[in-house]
């Protein structure tokens, strides 16, 4: 019953970041265009996804934030 729940987590995962990867503007994706990322993603599922998530989107401004400069 474990392994079931651990290939739902993985999936999950893999869904979460290709739909993620496709909604999110081009100007907020590091490291690759977004083509590079769906593909990496596509070929690489589990390490596509884990890169995604860690290293592939910029962090979205926060409203009312003053700045420090």
């Amino acid at each position: 019953m474990l392994v079931y729940a651990m290939y739902v987590i993985v999936a999950a995962l893999y869904v979460y970041a290709l739909a993620d990867c496709v909604r999110t503007p081009a100007a907020r994706i590091r490291l690759l265009p977004k083509v590079g990322w769906l593909a990496v993603l596509v070929l690489f599922p589990v390490l596509g996804a884990i890169g995604w998530r860690n290293l592939g989107k910029r962090s979205a401004p926060v409203e009312g934030r003053a700045s420090a400069a």
